[in-house]
C-alpha cells in the first residue's frame, strides 16, 4: 500500500515485459539486417568477377617470360606410402612498364618442360662427382 504523496507505479509487470520484448525484437531485427546485408551483396555478385590486382596488366612489355633459376618440385600427399607422381616447377618471370613508368614484375610457377627436366639431372649428376 504505498504512503500518502508518493508516486504511484502505473505499469504493471506484464506492461514492462512487453516493452522489453517490443525493444528486443528491434534490437534483433537490426542485428539481422546488419550481418545478413553484406553477406547477401557478396552472394549476390558474379562468380567470374576477380580482384582488380589479378587483373592483366596494361603497359609496355620490357622483357618476355624469362627462367629465374628456381626450381620447385611438388607432391600432392607426402605423407602418402605409396607412389606418387612428382612435378618439376619453374619460376618465370615478366618485367612490364606500367603507364606511369614504373616496372611491374609478374611471377608464374609453370610446368617444366623435358629439356629443363634433363638440365636439372646433368646439373645433379655433375655436382655429386
Amino acid at each position: 500500500m504505498p504512503f500518502p504523496g508518493s508516486p504511484v507505479n502505473v505499469c504493471s509487470s506484464s506492461m514492462t515485459l512487453g516493452l522489453s520484448m517490443k525493444n528486443l525484437t528491434w534490437v534483433i531485427a537490426a542485428m539481422g539486417a546488419l550481418v545478413g546485408g553484406p553477406i547477401m551483396m557478396l552472394g549476390y555478385r558474379k562468380a567470374d568477377q576477380k580482384p582488380v590486382a589479378f587483373g592483366p596488366i596494361d603497359g609496355v612489355l620490357k622483357q618476355d617470360w624469362m627462367r629465374t633459376g628456381n626450381i620447385n618440385f611438388h607432391v600432392s600427399a607426402i605423407e602418402r606410402s605409396s607412389p606418387q607422381p612428382i612435378r618439376l616447377l619453374v619460376e618465370e618471370k615478366r618485367v612490364m612498364e606500367s603507364a606511369v613508368g614504373q616496372d611491374v614484375v609478374e611471377l608464374r610457377w609453370r610446368l617444366a618442360t623435358l629439356e629443363e627436366g634433363k638440365e636439372l639431372v646433368v646439373c645433379w649428376n655433375a655436382r655429386r662427382t
